[in-house]
């Protein structure tokens, strides 16, 4: 009977090799784009041999997918946390809370690193329309899908009008950030904090004149 291997811990110098190469593509694919970066590029800004480069990963595109997956993580995160918050909406709480979820979407969406990455997605869908569509389903489409199951429970609680979860979902989104998010995607131009915030203020502001609804009087 031959004894069973045991399982050991990941080499960290590998690790670190890995999280160099990551963020010297990503530093280097946000700067001068996909097509105008070269693995040995890379290589140098992380401070690796191109064989340990190679060895991690085979080429641009894995480098590439390994970007966006990360960045898909995020976008899963916020959306696994913001499910839980609508289960405790009252109508006494309403208003504060979609201000505050309003808030925290905008300046999670208008990040440098997330305004940069939405463009060099846009940039390379031609090439890699794969990695947009990953990108588009599973980080705001995880969103959306996050915000219309939340707006679906406040309607049949009778807090919000409803009738189509999924579009209010839209709506909210475009109220609170995508004037700002068009700016800076077209642009690369993030604007202030404070105009974001007031842009978030005024979104939910509009969307809960649309959808909250009013108790009736006796």
């Amino acid at each position: 009977m031959s004894e069973t291997p045991q399982a050991h811990s990941e080499d960290p110098r590998a690790v670190r090799s890995r999280m160099a190469a990551i963020e010297a593509a990503r530093t280097l694919f946000l700067q001068n784009g996909y097509v105008g970066t070269t693995m040995e590029e890379i290589a140098a800004l992380a401070g690796l041999s191109k064989r340990t480069l190679y060895n991690n990963y085979t080429d641009k595109g894995a480098l590439f997918a390994q970007i966006v997956t990360d960045a898909i993580a995020y976008a899963e995160r916020f959306a696994h946390g913001m499910a839980a918050e609508f289960d405790d909406i009252t109508s006494a709480n309403l208003p504060a809370t979609l201000h505050d979820l309003g808030r925290r979407l905008a300046l999670a969406i208008l990040r440098p690193e997330v305004i940069a990455l939405r463009r060099l997605l846009v940039g390379e869908a031609r090439s890699y329309p794969e990695f947009a569509e990953e990108y588009f389903h599973a980080a705001p489409g995880r969103v959306l899908v996050a915000l219309a199951s939340g707006f679906k429970k406040l309607s049949e609680a009778g807090l919000l009008g409803a009738a189509d979860a999924r579009r209010a979902a839209e709506q909210f989104a475009y109220l609170v950030v995508g004037a700002p998010l068009d700016r800076a995607i077209l642009l690369g131009k993030i604007p202030a904090k404070g105009h974001i915030l007031a842009c978030a203020r005024d979104g939910v502001e509009t969307f809960l004149a649309r959808y909250r609804t009013r108790p009736r009087r006796n």
